[in-house]
């Protein structure tokens, strides 16, 4: 049986960063916890890590303190197991015995990318217009329309994260599955790449000179879907020029073989780092049924921050 654990989500209490959640905005989380794809357990947001289990069973109940609480059940994978692969490689698969549990994930569903969107966490700025200045200002250095948006994480002050999400002509521009494309459609596509690659120089600079903790890495998403899979590629950096590089498009091009490859496991989100050695490596994926596979390395990641953190909680009692 898989371990589970009764958890507070959200309540109505004032949080650490000074927001409040209605019970509105609560009863609005329920059927994202409750439906046919699961939330993913993670550890203190940190995207590169592949998920413990699932997020379930969410009720909202009134404390004694006349609060309202969002609690849910976390289940822990109890499936664990060894792949190798043909070149030698070995991945590791974590799921659960009981396969009813077994259902795809919130985060892996598809949603079409009409425009290049762009988001990031106010937590991460100095002053609370922080973020609108952010975005104003690479709207005025744009050549590109973007839509912009928030995202909240709960850890006190997060490391700085920027999403950009971008189109199908951005990432056939880029060389991911590309094939031979005409000549004036190409030439249109150009543009639009160069525009791109503005548009990544100016917000990767900016972020880095705008957010806190200063002395923490950036991490920098791309994400966009290619053959009903989302696809996420993170940049942890302080150099602009990384991000640059990252997208260059004989960098980009790479990852059509490693996704060849993985398209055995029937992926619904693949993610890439951008390593040490300046190179796309594969990280994790979750597949159509639920399941986790990935390098050993970001498991093993993954078990020494939640170590870390529980001892450090022991510490305190």
């Amino acid at each position: 049986m898989p371990e589970k654990q009764k958890i507070v989500v959200s309540s109505t209490h004032l949080d650490s960063q000074g927001f409040v959640v209605t019970k509105e905005a609560l009863e609005s989380m329920l059927p994202n916890l409750n439906g046919e794809r699961r939330v993913k357990l993670g550890v203190e947001h940190v995207r590169a890590f592949p998920p413990f289990g699932i997020i379930t069973n969410g009720e909202i109940v009134k404390g004694e303190d006349g609060h309202f609480y969002l609690t849910a059940e976390s289940i822990y994978f109890d499936n664990h197991e060894k792949i190798e692969l043909e070149d030698g490689t070995t991945l590791f698969k974590e799921s659960f015995h009981e396969k009813e549990l077994n259902k795809p994930f919130l985060e892996s569903e598809i949603e079409e990318i009409q425009k290049i969107s762009i988001s990031t966490d106010p937590a991460n700025f100095d002053n609370p217009h922080g973020f609108d200045k952010l975005m104003d200002f690479i709207g005025k250095e744009s050549e590109l329309e973007f839509e912009k948006s928030m995202i909240a994480r709960k850890s006190e002050i997060p490391d700085p994260e920027l999403i950009v999400r971008i189109t199908d002509i951005i990432v056939i521009a880029l060389g991911i599955g590309a094939s031979k494309i005409p000549e004036k459609i190409g030439e249109a596509i150009g543009e639009d790449l160069a525009k791109f690659y503005k548009l990544i120089k100016t917000t990767s600079t900016e972020l880095i000179k705008r957010t806190i903790p200063a002395n923490r890495p950036k991490n920098f998403i791309i994400e966009f879907n290619y053959k009903k899979a989302v696809i996420e590629l993170i940049i942890s950096t302080n150099n602009a020029d990384d991000v640059l590089n990252a997208v260059a498009q004989e960098k980009i091009f790479s990852l059509n073989e490693k996704l060849e490859k993985l398209k055995r496991f029937k992926p619904e989100k693949v993610q890439f780092l951008f390593n040490d050695e300046k190179e796309w490596e594969f990280n994790y994926l979750l597949t159509n049924k639920g399941e986790a596979i990935g390098k050993e390395k970001s498991f093993r990641k993954r078990n020494e921050t939640f170590k870390r953190i529980i001892d450090k909680q022991n510490l305190k009692k």
